[in-house]
């Protein structure tokens, strides 16, 4: 029986798919250790058909699954985590892909340290083929994070140290089960929603500063898709983790760091995903993402992380939802904005 389950949702990934099979199949962990299971979210290409080579390959270790409608990754995600039954699970995108010994270093870790999360870093890669990292070191120390008090966790929601995002982790199976951790479906930035819980039930963490994980900067991908609707998404994923937040009762113990979590959802990346993503940012998305906020944190300013923790460039994308904003300032902000977040990649 195999130990880790590999999730990969696949939407019109016929030009990548080969790529991240390859990287999955060529671990350095042997292949019995890995149960690789591949959703077709309803493609219009020929992704079926090359999933169905890999299968007919590799009968043994992939299954994979074809879905009559799209539901988008929180979609195909969760209908992959109904085939895991394996101690831990893992997700890819299918235009991804891994570095050689992936698997074998994450899962070493995880079963050294008895962690309900192993977690590297990715690196931002444009190449159009299969290629591996000469440098995998990002200059930062790894190390185990326990997670057995009030304030440990709330520096893990406050921190920086492990990505919402669905890859790039090594996952106990339980974790999700248990707590019932699912992604939310037929929309996008689910990941947003789903790794919040990650944070609020997971007691250890252990944080792999090294490169193992090839994001793919592809132009067509849903998240870099410039002037969609889908990104007003953005602003529904956070309603929902605030909903889901106050059902299960963790404002109790961890109100501000939640308040900022908030914040940093439905504004910050939010107004990355204004002025990056549109090509004449909509300064009545802005209005409505100002209302969503200050409707749910009136008093945001007074949050100590939003006073402490931030950067001045952020603190300037606060100003205005304390005053008044013309859109033609809105406008010369977000060009600023558009400016720093390109400085910064």
């Amino acid at each position: 029986m195999a130990d880790i389950s590999i999730i990969i949702p696949c939407y019109n990934a016929a030009p990548y798919i080969d790529r991240c099979l390859t990287s999955v199949i060529n671990q350095t962990l042997p292949l019995h250790f890995l149960k690789i299971i591949c959703v077709d979210d309803a493609s219009t290409d020929d992704t079926w058909q090359h999933l169905q080579h890999w299968e007919q390959k590799y009968s043994d270790n992939i299954i994979i699954v074809h879905c009559d409608v799209n539901g988008r990754q929180g979609t195909a995600r969760n209908i992959g985590m109904q085939y895991m039954d394996t101690p831990w699970v893992s997700f890819i995108d299918a235009d991804d892909w891994i570095e050689p010994d992936f698997y074998e270093k994450m899962f070493s870790i995880a079963l050294q340290c008895d962690c309900d999360i192993v977690s590297c870093d990715q690196l931002r890669d444009p190449s159009p083929t299969l290629t591996y990292a000469d440098n995998r070191t990002n200059g930062r120390e790894s190390g185990l994070i326990v997670i057995d008090t009030v304030p440990t966790r709330k520096s893990l929601i406050i921190g920086e140290s492990i990505a919402l995002s669905a890859p790039c982790k090594l996952i106990r199976t339980s974790l999700l089960t248990d707590n019932q951790i699912i992604f939310p479906e037929n929309i996008t930035y689910e990941d947003i929603f789903w790794g919040s819980l990650l944070l609020l039930y997971a007691n250890t963490v252990y944080i792999l500063e090294e490169y193992l994980y090839h994001y793919f900067v592809n132009p067509n991908s849903t998240i870099l898709t410039k002037n969609a609707d889908h990104h007003v998404d953005i602003l529904t994923i956070s309603l929902m983790e605030w909903k889901e937040w106050s059902r299960r009762g963790f404002f109790k113990d961890y109100k501000d760091e939640l308040e900022f979590l908030f914040l940093n959802s439905c504004y910050f990346i939010f107004m990355r995903a204004v002025s990056m993503r549109y090509d004449v940012p909509s300064f009545s998305l802005f209005q409505l993402c100002k209302t969503l906020v200050t409707e749910h944190i009136p008093d945001y300013h007074k949050n100590p992380y939003a006073d402490k923790s931030v950067t001045e460039f952020y603190k300037l994308l606060l100003e205005p939802l304390l005053q008044p904003l013309s859109k033609a300032d809105f406008l010369a902000l977000t060009d600023t904005a558009k400016k720093y977040w390109k400085y910064k990649r």
